[in-house]
């Protein structure tokens, strides 16, 4: 069987973002929850959030951090795929019992990312809106918590009190004010007056969460009105997302969206790669044919294929053929095709528009004058689906 191609994939575009060193945050539509929304990034309740994370005096090449934040509103449904293009996904105060809560899918494809390398930030206010929580392992109590939050000698240390945007002490809390009681596996960064716990943090396999008793410690209800940077509160949200946009581990995932043709630019124009995911037998595969020249300037075709491994994400080890055999017109015969490995390689994509490409040949072809190659390629021409396109749940599971 052959796969399209390994060579050219993906250059122009950044790793998760629509524009170069941008932090990718993501956060369900408010849309989705007519009844009970507002406190998500899009809501009535977070505009200040929004728009301090956005401001590039705060986010940006000439701000306090130096990368812009793209925020993106997520309608559809959460899967591992439509993760797998944030650097942050923040989850906020959501009722459990509102018909278009988070399904049972969408919170086991949000733990698999973060066990893969994603971050996430909860918030959980009280026993109604903590679904998100109980899937971490954590409870709330039925309890008020006190007022301000104080961060912990713990907490003291970490960037999210202490960061780029200035130290923060006493976090503002509003409304609906609980705390935490089950925090087996999970830091305990700030506590209320009475010593209860109120911001958390884990290791989760090879991802992050941060949990918030109270979304208010970042929605307008603790925050300074606009886009400035000038309270506790304002200090721990901006601290928070630049410390969580450095810790943020690359999960972008190699999937369908990638289809296309591939090149390395006008310095390698006449050769590039066809790049082709197919699902034979239910495994998720790379087809990719390598379009170069040999030695003695004849054109050659070499054949890339390799099974996607969905916990690996972005990295694909492929075996590599090329052929020979048959000959032009009414004199071809399928029967005359010799087949031979050539080498093997690796194709890395960590956009939808850029992706990497290592080809190494075996004794016998690098006896014949072909050496390594490698380099990054992106996109011939735009792409003709959607990218990140989702990858059925079957081969996710």
């Amino acid at each position: 069987m052959y796969k399209h191609g390994i060579l050219a994939v993906i250059g122009l575009c950044l790793v998760f973002s629509s524009q170069v060193g941008a932090v990718e945050v993501g956060s369900i539509a408010d849309s989705r929850f007519e009844g009970s929304g507002g406190w998500t990034l899009d809501g009535a309740n977070m505009t200040d959030t929004r728009s301090k994370l956005l401001n590039p005096d705060n986010f940006g090449p000439a701000g306090t951090y130096p990368e812009a934040v793209n925020v993106t509103d997520v309608a559809d449904p959460i899967t591992y795929t439509v993760l797998s293009t944030f650097d942050i996904f923040l989850v906020g105060y959501l009722a459990d019992s509102d018909e278009d809560f988070i399904t049972e899918d969408e919170g086991q494809a949000m733990f698999d990312w973060v066990s893969q390398g994603g971050t996430m930030v909860i918030s959980c206010d009280d026993a109604s809106h903590d679904a998100i929580c109980i899937a971490f392992g954590l409870d709330i109590s039925a309890d008020s918590a006190s007022p301000p939050a104080n961060p912990t000698g713990l907490g003291e240390t970490r960037p999210m009190f202490d960061g780029p945007f200035g130290t923060s002490e006493a976090l503002t809390m509003a409304g609906t004010i609980r705390y935490f009681e089950e925090t087996a596996g999970f830091s305990v960064l700030a506590e209320d007056q009475s010593g209860n716990p109120v911001i958390l943090e884990a290791l989760i396999g090879d991802g992050r969460v941060v949990a918030l008793s109270d979304i208010d410690m970042i929605s307008n209800h603790g925050l300074s009105n606009g886009d400035g940077i000038d309270s506790d509160n304002d200090r721990f949200l901006a601290n928070l997302i630049a410390y969580l946009a450095d810790e943020a581990v690359e999960t972008f995932v190699i999937n369908p969206g990638l289809n296309g043709n591939w090149w390395n630019g006008p310095a390698r124009a006449g050769e590039g790669m066809q790049l082709e995911l197919v699902i034979p037998g239910g495994v998720l595969t790379v087809v990719a044919t390598f379009y170069s020249y040999d030695n003695a300037g004849k054109q050659i075709f070499l054949i890339a294929v390799g099974p996607v491994n969905i916990g690996a994400g972005n990295t694909t080890d492929v075996d590599v053929f090329i052929t020979e055999g048959p000959v032009w017109g009414a004199g071809f015969d399928p029967g005359d095709v010799n087949e031979e490995q050539w080498g093997t390689g690796e194709i890395s994509s960590s956009s939808c528009n850029l992706m990497h490409i290592l080809l190494n040949p075996n004794p016998t072809y690098a006896g014949q004058g072909y050496s390594a190659l490698e380099y990054d390629v992106i996109r011939l021409n735009p792409p003709a689906a959607p990218c990140p396109v989702p990858i059925p749940s079957i081969l996710v599971r």
